[in-house]
């Protein structure tokens, strides 16, 4: 539950930090020109049995997944 909080607690994302984020999400094909830009903090909430393997993407051709 802490760790939910933390990311309200964090001051505002700086431009820098956006354009890393919508990148990343742009990769994902989460971005839409309804919302081009992402401003808020991602937040993971994995399971503490989850491989690093899975964190991390693995497979054939790794990428960043949301679950």
């Amino acid at each position: 539950m802490l760790a939910k909080r933390l990311v309200t607690i964090l001051p505002d994302m700086s431009l820098d930090e956006i354009l890393e984020v919508t990148q990343i999400y742009s990769i994902l094909g989460l971005t839409s020109e309804k919302k081009p830009y992402i401003f808020t903090r991602p937040f993971l909430s994995p399971h503490h049995t989850i491989t690093s393997v899975s964190l991390v993407g693995g497979g054939k051709n790794p990428k960043p997944r949301r679950n």
